[in-house]
């Protein structure tokens, strides 16, 4: 049982039922619950509904009698604000700071180092328009965590996207951005490797990897908007997150060690994310027209040559002295495996041997076949040392079970 302060805020929409289920669900599992219903929402459901189930008086005027400050006071009060259902109309207001009703007038007074919710709710065109579009991406970008919407039928007859999740699945939602919460009122320092290392063979050519960087960047992004400390290092033409942090930009295999090294060696880490592609062979000698060159050349090879054979030496695995290049001896590890088309039993065989070499806490195994075609890579699996595996669709997915396995510092 809990006991979070939980706002919920109902908007215009004919499925602000579906909240009322969800206040149920709140209230019964120990949450306080105080509810901001705008006019048209009480066309829908009477406040009455509201009041019974939340055992508090339902707010919709900002001039009501002693409720004058509400649009401050609920913020102070709130530990957790979501709006459910939350119309386009709402979400473009929101989005562009206006402020015409006590609604609305809340969200601009919100504290971001407290979590608030999305739960949109619209035809699939009103969804899909551009401005919807736009408003939701520039939520997101602030830190606010849009909730996906389902596929079926809607309440208009049409069939398509923009229906409001199940109260149980928003209820998940709640409860786990609240554990998030919990983790980031004690930031942690997080160090985020990405991209793919390059090895010159002479000063024009270069030996490298597909990696982008961008699923990298991406939970970079997730963990700067909940207010983590983060070092990002990264190949210099790989993805970089959008919101600020200290930035690292490394070349080679030997660059990008010297940097773990030196960062882990300065400053106490809380949690490494390792996710470079780093080149496991590197081109040590050239031979051409019967004569042999070690590389990298400083100059460029000469291209009338016909035949070239170029010699690659094999690399340490830098994952496996992570932990201790580290001052903090009770850093947290997450590694990545890649494979292309690996059989389950082969996955796992290499997966236990990453956990074996490199002491991770966490194994991350993706496979190049689920790559998409803009870069990011789906269908994650998060493995424990018991080799325990939660399947994650995508990014976002796997920063929340990222989350649900870092265990907070008392």
């Amino acid at each position: 049982m809990s006991n979070y302060k939980i706002l919920v805020k109902i908007t215009g929409s004919i499925a602000a039922y579906k909240s009322a289920v969800l206040i149920s669900r709140l209230v019964q599992n120990g949450c306080e619950v105080k509810t901001v219903v705008s006019d048209y929402a009480l066309r829908f459901v009477g406040a009455t509904t509201f009041e019974a189930l939340t055992g508090n008086p339902v707010y919709t005027d900002s001039f009501a009698p002693r409720q004058v400050m509400s649009h401050i006071d609920l913020v102070k009060w709130a530990d957790l604000t979501i709006v459910c259902p939350a119309t386009a109309n709402t979400i473009n207001k929101m989005a562009n700071g206006i402020a015409d009703n006590l609604l609305t007038s809340l969200f601009l007074a919100h504290d971001f180092s407290k979590p608030y919710l999305v739960a949109p709710a619209m035809n699939t065109l009103m969804y899909n328009h551009p401005t919807t579009q736009e408003s939701l991406s520039k939520l997101s970008g602030w830190g606010i965590q849009v909730l996906p919407v389902a596929k079926g039928y809607l309440a208009c007859g049409d069939t398509g996207s923009g229906k409001l999740l199940e109260p149980e699945d928003i209820y998940q939602y709640i409860m786990n951005a609240l554990n998030v919460n919990l983790f980031t009122g004690n930031p942690k320092k997080i160090l985020i490797t990405s991209g793919g290392t390059r090895e010159n063979i002479d000063d024009i050519r270069y030996i490298s990897n597909v990696s982008t960087g961008k699923t990298g960047a991406a939970l970079a992004d997730h963990f700067l908007a909940t207010k983590h400390i983060l070092t990002f290092i990264h190949s210099k033409d790989s993805a970089q997150p959008k919101n600020s942090c200290n930035k690292i930009a490394y070349t080679s295999f030997n660059d990008l060690n010297e940097a773990i090294k030196q960062c882990l060696a300065a400053d106490s880490y809380d949690l490494v994310i390792h996710l470079a592609a780093v080149s496991d062979y590197y081109p040590a000698y050239v031979s051409a027209d019967n004569t042999s060159y070690d590389l990298p050349l400083t100059k460029k090879l000469d291209s009338r040559t016909e035949i070239i054979n170029i010699s690659f030496k094999k690399h340490g695995k830098i994952v496996n002295h992570i932990k201790t290049y580290s001052r903090n001896k009770q850093l947290l590890l997450v590694a990545f495996k890649l494979t292309n088309g690996a059989e389950e039993s082969e996955r796992i065989h290499a997966i236990r041997q990453l956990f074996d070499n490199s002491g991770a806490d966490l194994v991350v195994s993706n496979d190049f076949s689920d790559r998409t075609g803009k870069g990011i890579q789906t269908n994650f699996k998060l493995y424990n040392r018991q080799l325990k595996a939660t399947t994650c669709q995508d990014v976002k997915d796997l920063f929340q079970e990222l989350q649900n396995n870092i265990t907070p510092a008392p």
